[in-house]
């Protein structure tokens, strides 16, 4: 739907609104703090549903009280504690041999998306590394979710400044 949007956009030159929003993008730097403050926002909200996510996740699958956590919970079920994780890698193990199978690039990690790519991230590799951060988290790996949330917080800020038409420096 974005890319929809994104496309409309850009193919009609006329949209004066978005046109004013880049030319004061590009004039003056102090005008990138609200858009800071959207896309802070926005990974924010993005980033507390996965948290709840995941906790549901443990509350569906081991049975704990939705107030604890699974690593402070007394008594975990021996059968859910053998079976979540397996399956939680089966089904990532699955996802991995599906993107080799289809020839899809491995996704680029936002480090190297800012020093190599000038800040070029995409949003579907974003969302496919938190996705498998969020399965390896909610089937028990001990694995904490900072990775999808830097992930999907780096793509849909690249995403904006994209859209945007942001420069190589302010995108970075």
């Amino acid at each position: 739907m974005v890319l929809a949007i994104r496309h409309i956009v850009l193919r009609r030159a006329t949209n004066k609104l978005l046109v004013r929003v880049r030319a004061l993008l590009r004039r003056n730097e102090f005008y990138l703090i609200p858009l800071a403050l959207l896309i802070g926002f926005m990974a924010g909200a993005i980033v507390t549903l996965m948290s709840e996510v995941a906790q549901i996740a443990h509350v569906l699958i081991y049975g704990i009280p939705v107030d604890v956590r699974l690593s402070a919970h007394d008594h975990i079920n021996p059968w859910a504690a053998l079976s979540a994780p397996a399956v939680g890698g089966l089904a990532l193990g699955i996802m991995e041999w599906s993107r080799r199978r289809l020839k899809i690039s491995s996704a680029v990690d936002p480090i190297e998306a800012n020093a190599l790519r000038g800040g070029h991230l995409s949003l579907r590799d974003s969302v496919v590394v938190s996705s498998q951060t969020l399965i390896s988290n909610g089937c028990g790996a001990s694995v904490g979710l900072e990775a999808g949330y830097t992930q999907i917080g780096s793509g849909v800020a690249s995403l904006l400044g994209q859209f945007l038409n942001l420069r190589r420096a302010d995108l970075r």
